[in-house]
């Protein structure tokens, strides 16, 4: 965002007021930068004192330089809120789904002189739209995705194909270096649903509190930090108010990385002036001191992969037709509709939780493959609407968590959580009940089969075929120090792990079995189970027997005034006998209506 500026054709004594606001705001902003809030809200103030006495009602143009003016002091509010103004944004928790390291491991100095010399070579041919560095730090990290990570950084590769045309539109058209698009490629390693441990998620890993200030939604049936173009609009409007606060945009990746509030107070406390001075006073965070030299050194290698051993063919861009809809659809049955897959519309509308489309507010946008939106339009009539959400009360089974709860109806992590009002650290107890969501899916619903294609398939060929064309990581880097004769290099693999006693081979099945005319005889029973089954059936006679003798027992049914030694002495039975045939003591009252069970021989 830039600072605000005069509106055009203002009378005399109004452009003397803007003009002194102006000057209020860039004070304010001096003092702030400075580690001075008090003065820098007094500044604010009286800049937005000044429009608001000068301001012309209903005049456009002046309300359009208040607007500018209170967005760019608003970006302040993290220096003027103290230490609690930002939060901390570590990496994505799965480490696949992140190409940053807090600690990388130290390469070997023959690695390290490969990445310089590689470098070097490829700053003749290559341009870039953000100010580059290459010192130590940047080197270690090209040297940790050549030598310590190159199949996950080649994976990152090949997927940026897909998002990297459009992201880098959206930069362009935004007013912004396009290269920033390799925070994308660092951040979530362009996986949609790449997530971390505090929360942040998406292409660019927005925290909740940024995604709102930002205006991504999310709820329990999208999340638009998964959508790879509203996303980028958002990490875009960020981008531009962080260069305005600090006017260079490696402290604007550090903020974007830690919070532009720390960065500011690390500024304020060590006098540094840029953030490599920052980074050698260890003024911040692991992740944040490694954050740009990550950024170079994705950027310069993801520029000119070939020269640093990676042989990658990208994914297609994704190509795409939207189709609006006034109704929740289920995306199997539109798949099916239009000759497409699931897997497909999800990488397509990959803001989606679920596959089911959201209810419209009016209409909801669905991308589908070029040239489906003309028969997915002619097909909706025919089509039934998604079934609705429902809650359901379950109870929690001995060794459930909150993620295997989750999982086990459909549900993330962070739905299951809100829906339940569960704090981060909550824990589930056996037999409580929780409340999950259930979808009303019809008995039959049409699914498009899955297809496992085995083997190398040309591109031409798979395009022909109907399949999804896909790119191919066809070489990786291999450290030369690890290699002692190049024969043996081949295709990765997994090992399994070797046990001192493996376990026996399983022992053939029959093809088949022939069952007998007859029946089986009872002689080709084995004798041990012949013994056993004529145990079992001994021991169900006599307990037949033993039931029918104490339903032959006789009984007595207790009257009003009745007691023990009266029932006994008219029975010719002790008290204690009878006492003990009914568990119970001598002394204890009856009951009017209790059964008593008699002995069954008199007392002597």
């Amino acid at each position: 965002m830039t600072a605000p500026s005069q509106a055009r054709q203002r009378e005399p004594e109004t452009n003397q007021a803007f003009r002194v606001a102006s000057e209020q705001f860039y004070r304010g902003k001096a003092h702030a930068l400075s580690g001075e809030p008090d003065c820098a809200r007094l500044e604010f103030d009286a800049a937005l004192e000044t429009i608001r006495q000068n301001a012309r009602p209903g005049n456009a143009a002046d309300l359009a330089f208040a607007q500018q003016l209170f967005d760019s002091i608003d970006l302040y509010r993290t220096i003027l809120s103290g230490p609690n103004g930002s939060e901390e944004r570590p990496p994505a928790e799965d480490t696949s789904d992140t190409l940053i390291a807090s600690v990388p491991p130290a390469p070997s100095q023959e690695e390290l002189e490969t990445a310089k010399n590689e470098v070097a070579g490829s700053q003749k041919s290559v341009t870039y739209d953000v100010p580059l560095v290459v010192n130590d730090a940047v080197l270690r990290a090209i040297a940790f995705y050549q030598f310590r990570t190159p199949q996950h950084f080649a994976a990152a590769l090949k997927r940026s194909g897909r998002y990297l045309p459009m992201m880098r539109q959206i930069l362009r058209e935004q007013g912004l270096p396009e290269d920033l698009v390799y925070i994308a490629m660092i951040e979530s390693a362009f996986k949609p649903v790449a997530h971390s441990r505090k929360g942040a998620h998406g292409f660019w890993q927005f925290i909740d509190g940024t995604a709102t200030r930002y205006s991504l939604r999310r709820n329990r049936q999208f999340d638009e930090r998964s959508d790879p173009v509203k996303s980028t609009l958002a990490a875009a409007a960020y981008f531009r108010d962080l260069y305005e606060l600090f006017g260079d945009w490696y402290l604007a990746m550090a903020g974007y990385s830690t919070g532009e509030g720390r960065v500011i107070r690390a500024l304020q406390r060590t006098g540094a002036r840029d953030y490599w001075e920052l980074n050698a006073m260890s003024a911040l965070h692991p992740e944040t001191e490694a954050y740009v030299p990550f950024f170079l050194a994705t950027m310069i290698i993801a520029k000119d992969p070939m020269r640093f051993g990676f042989d990658v063919i990208p994914d297609p861009p994704l190509e795409f037709e939207t189709v609006e809809l006034d109704r929740t659809m289920d995306l199997a049955r539109v798949a099916t509709a239009i000759g497409s897959t699931v897997e497909d519309l999800r990488t397509l509308n990959s803001e989606l939780t679920s596959r089911f489309t959201p209810r419209p507010e009016p209409t909801y946008p669905l991308r589908v493959p070029v040239g489906a939106a003309s028969i997915l339009k002619s097909a909706l009539a025919s089509l039934p609407s998604a079934p609705e959400y429902e809650e359901r009360r379950v109870a929690v089974k001995k060794g459930d968590t909150i993620e295997r709860v989750a999982a086990r109806y459909g549900m993330s992590v962070t739905d299951f959580r809100e829906l339940n009002d569960l704090p981060q650290k909550a824990r589930l107890k056996k037999g409580s009940k929780v409340t999950v969501l259930v979808a009303r899916i019809p008995a039959t619903v049409s699914r498009p089969s899955l297809v496992a294609v085995r083997g190398t398939v040309e591109p031409a060929q798979r395009a022909s075929s109907g399949a999804r064309v896909e790119g191919e990581i066809r070489a990786l880097p291999t450290p030369s120090s690890a290699v002692t004769n190049p024969a043996e290099i081949g295709i990765a693999s997994y090992q399994t792990v070797s046990v001192s006693s493996p376990r026996p081979a399983p022992r053939p099945l029959p093809d088949t079995v022939s069952i007998p005319a007859e029946g089986f005889a009872r002689d080709t029973v084995p004798a041990v189970r012949r013994v056993d089954a004529e145990k079992t059936v001994e021991r169900s006679e006599a307990a037949k027997r033993k039931a029918s003798a104490k339903a032959r027992k006789p009984s007595y049914t207790v009257r009003k005034g009745d007691t023990l030694y009266q029932i006994a002495e008219r029975h010719g039975v002790t008290v204690e006998k009878l006492a003990k045939e009914n568990r119970i003591r001598p002394r204890t009252p009856l009951q009017v209506g209790q059964k008593l069970a008699l002995p069954a021989e008199p007392a002597r």
